[in-house]
Formats: structure tokens, C-alpha cells, sequence
């Protein structure tokens, strides 16, 4: 246990660093994206995001789930039978998308897409090639490499984008942009996992990962569709401008929420993983992460929400103030988007991609009405839809832990609601700021934001706080000494 502890622990520090790092890298260079080129660059490409997440699950198959699952057990033929049934797939799915190109121009009424869209989706190759290796370096839960993997290819697609920026290719800097980031991540994943494709491709291993994975599959696409089902429908009813508003305010948003949601997936689901046999042991980790992730997401996101007009004029221009409610409504939303990631990380744990599926399919009449439902009335009608949405899915993805390991929506919201009321203090400290200079309010605002908070979790003694400020207390001690 000790070992897995350890392992945990490295893996969160380095998985945090490398989204910080990433993340921050990649806002900072949206920031500067977004005062060269215009809302109508932007929508254009999002108008192709859904044909990309649709594609890309189709390609994991929800075999590197499969393989993490399997762990130690996993054999060289179970990775070159994934390796080669990514290729295959991913080839068959590019010719596809080639060849209806001009139909997804038609539909849009946007004739540039033809062209774009068959060299945005090579990215769909690429990125096929690199499943395997990754999956290899998460079943060892090494983090370090992968953080170094990302930093390089990061840094790699912002040099490739600011180039083509400086060469005044518009949005076809946002094509070089996902195609170096890809190619450079597939590379360096092969470099550092050092390995090959070796054996044949195998029946057995086939069947035994699609039998676990074809689960994840049919989730991960119904999910997928269901996150960019927005942004095609936007789309199809208004011009490329209002979808890069929308597209943006999704942007910004999901790069705090992608953050903490990535480093708890990565993190927690090959340690729950390789602990899913000891039930006890497996429910205590998820209960002390649970009060870790809302401890630290949700003053995140109110901060988000309080200063989306300063952070808007401040580094985006105002161009961009219409995306300001969108911002404030979508920080709102994702407050509960890691929550939901670790709710259906331990059903993956425990091996019940049956239930993962079925938590999934429940929301996708409910999503589907409440954005056909929105689309009439405006972008700012489907962000406050989606913020519906993301609350009742919070009940539903805690359904299935609830009944399993007795830890579900009424469990989790009573350890939640103090840090929720700490965190609307915290936004109401904040909201009370109001001065002249946009800069200085913009500091005062997080100032006062921080402290306030801290001051919050003090007070109302806050058990996620105090274990977290012990930690920290220790590490500190180590250091001095």
C-alpha cells in the first residue's frame, strides 16, 4: 500500500505539473490567438470539433481503458493488437471523412471547410499511433515522462502556430497548431515507452479488451457527441462568429476544468486500478480524493466567474466582451465536471464498464432536450443549459457509486456543502470590488478571493483543508531540514 501511496503521490505532482505547465501554455497562446485572428477563425474549426471527438473515441475503443484494467496481465499481443486495430480503424475513418468533406461544407453552408477539414483530420492518424505507448506509461504510472512528452510537444505546436501566425495563414494556424502537437506527442511516445509493434494481430486479445472496452466505447461516444452536439448545432443555426464566441468561452473554461479532470482520470484511475480487489482501501482513497478535488475545483471556478469581465478586456480585447455571461455560466458548470470524473473512475476501476455505459445513455435524452430546447434563444440560452444539464448529471454519475460502495449524491454533497459555502463567500468578497483600473481590480479581486477563502475553510473547519494544510506543513518541515 505504501508502494501504491507513493506512486500516487509522485504521479499527482507530476501529472500537476505537466498540466500546469501545458495548460497555462496553451492559454497564454489562445490569449495571443485571440487578438490576431477573429470569433469567425476560431468557429470554423469548432464547427469540425465533434467529427474529431467522435472520431478519436471511435479509435480508443475504450482499449487503453482495457489495457490499464488489465494491468500487469496485459501481454505484448494484447498491445499489437490494439496498435494494429487503431491503425486500421483510424485509415478507414479518414477515407470516410475525405470523402463526405464536401457534404460537411453543404450542411455548415461554409465552403472553406472542404479543404480544412481534410487536413485537420490526419490528426485522427496520428493520433492512432500513439494509444499503445501511452497506455504503457499510465499501466506503469509513469507520469514524469509524460509530462516531459507533453512540455516538448507543447512547447513544439506554439513555435509551429506562432510561425504560421507570423506568416499570416489566419486559421490555418490552428490546423499547424493540433498537427504538430500530435505529431510531436506520437514521437516522443514511442521514444520514451520504447516500444514496437511486434507480434500479429490476435484474435484472443481482441476479444477479450473489445469485451471490457466495447462498453467504454459506446459510452465514450455517446458522451462525446452529447459534450459537441452544442457546437454542430450551433453551427448548422448560426454564423462562424457566434460559434467561435461560444467555442472560446468553452475554451477558456474547460482548460481549468481539463486541468483537474485530467490529472484526476490519469492519476486515480490505474491506482484505483491496481487496489480495485480491496474494496475498503479502494472506497477510502475516493472518499479523501472527493474532498481534495471540491476543496481546490471549486474556488477555481467562482475566482473564474468573478473575474471573467477584467480577464476578457484585460488580455483578449473587446472584440471578445460578448463571451463574458458565457465564461461566468460555463465556470458554473464546471465546477462539477472533475466531481463527475472521479464518480465514473471508480466504476472503471472496479472493472463495471457495463454501468459507466448505462450512467452515460441515461443523460442523453435529457441533454438533447435541453438543447433543442435553448438553440431558439441564443448562445446564452445553450450555456445556461448546459449548466442545468451538468448539475441533474451530477446525480445521476453518483447514482451507481451510491448503490456500489455506499457513497453517492446525498454522501458526497454533505461533504461538499461546506466548501461549496466557503467558496460563495469567497465569490461574494470578490464580487464587492469596484474600482477604476481593470488591472488593479483584477488583483485585488484574487487577492481578496484567496484569502477570503482560506479564512472560509478555517473557519467552518473544513476536514479536506486541514488534512491538505498538514501535508503541505510536512513537505515544508522536509525542506527546511
Amino acid at each position: 500500500m505504501n508502494n501504491i501511496k507513493s506512486k500516487a503521490i509522485k504521479g499527482i505532482v507530476w501529472s500537476l505539473l505537466d498540466q500546469i505547465i501545458n495548460k497555462l501554455g496553451y492559454l497564454i497562446l489562445y490569449i495571443y490567438l485571440a487578438r490576431v485572428l477573429t470569433p469567425s477563425d476560431f468557429g470554423l474549426i469548432a464547427m469540425l470539433s465533434i467529427f474529431l471527438a467522435i472520431s478519436q473515441s471511435i479509435i480508443d475503443s475504450g482499449f487503453s481503458h482495457a489495457l490499464i484494467q488489465k494491468s500487469s496481465n496485459a501481454t505484448e499481443s494484447d498491445f499489437s493488437t490494439v496498435f494494429y486495430t487503431n491503425m486500421f480503424v483510424s485509415l478507414s475513418l479518414y477515407a470516410i471523412l475525405y470523402i463526405t468533406a464536401p457534404f460537411v461544407s453543404e450542411f455548415y453552408n461554409t465552403p472553406e471547410l472542404t479543404m480544412l477539414s481534410r487536413v485537420l483530420f490526419l490528426v485522427i492518424i496520428i493520433n492512432a499511433i500513439s494509444i499503445v505507448p501511452r497506455s504503457k506509461l499510465l499501466i506503469d504510472i509513469d507520469f514524469k515522462s509524460q509530462s516531459l512528452i507533453n512540455t516538448a510537444a507543447t512547447l513544439g505546436s506554439i513555435a509551429v502556430t506562432v510561425y504560421m501566425i507570423s506568416d499570416n495563414l489566419g486559421y490555418w494556424s490552428l490546423v499547424g497548431m493540433t498537427l504538430s502537437k500530435a505529431f510531436f506527442t506520437s514521437a516522443l511516445l514511442f521514444f520514451y515507452a520504447n516500444w514496437f509493434p511486434k507480434e500479429k494481430f490476435s484474435k484472443k486479445s481482441f476479444k477479450v479488451l473489445f469485451s471490457f472496452g466495447s462498453k467504454l466505447l459506446v459510452a465514450g461516444l455517446v458522451s462525446t457527441t452529447i459534450n459537441n452536439l452544442y457546437l454542430i448545432l450551433i453551427g448548422r443555426y448560426f454564423n462562424p462568429t457566434q460559434v467561435g464566441y461560444f467555442q472560446q468561452g468553452y475554451n477558456y473554461t474547460n482548460i481549468l476544468s481539463g486541468i483537474l479532470s485530467t490529472v484526476i482520470q490519469g492519476v486515480t484511475y490505474p491506482v484505483m486500478t491496481s487496489i480495485q480487489e480491496d474494496k475498503e482501501k479502494l472506497v477510502k482513497l475516493y472518499i479523501r480524493v472527493m474532498g481534495a478535488v471540491t476543496l481546490v475545483t471549486f474556488p477555481i471556478f467562482f475566482g473564474f466567474a468573478a473575474v471573467s469581465k477584467e480577464f476578457v478586456l484585460i488580455f483578449l480585447g473587446e472584440q471578445w466582451i460578448p463571451i463574458i455571461p458565457i465564461l461566468m455560466i460555463l465556470s458554473f458548470a464546471r465546477l462539477i465536471t472533475p466531481i463527475s470524473s472521479l464518480n465514473l473512475n471508480i466504476l472503471k476501476a472496479r472493472g463495471r464498464s457495463d454501468l459507466y455505459l448505462k450512467t452515460d445513455l441515461s443523460k442523453l435524452p435529457m441533454i438533447i432536450i435541453a438543447l433543442f430546447i435553448s438553440i431558439p434563444y441564443g448562445i446564452i440560452a445553450v450555456a445556461y443549459a448546459q449548466l442545468t444539464t451538468t448539475i441533474i448529471s451530477f446525480f445521476i454519475n453518483a447514482y451507481y457509486p451510491g448503490k456500489l460502495f455506499g457513497f453517492g449524491a446525498q454522501e458526497q454533497l454533505k461533504q461538499i456543502f461546506p466548501i461549496l459555502v466557503a467558496s460563495l463567500f469567497m465569490y461574494g468578497c470578490m464580487t464587492l470590488i469596484n474600482i477604476e483600473s481593470l488591472e488593479l481590480q483584477m488583483i485585488l479581486k484574487l487577492l481578496v478571493g484567496f484569502s477570503s477563502y482560506l479564512l472560509a475553510c478555517q473557519f467552518l473547519r473544513i476536514d479536506a483543508f486541514f488534512e491538505i494544510k498538514q501535508l503541505l506543513l510536512q513537505k515544508l518541515k522536509g525542506l527546511i531540514k
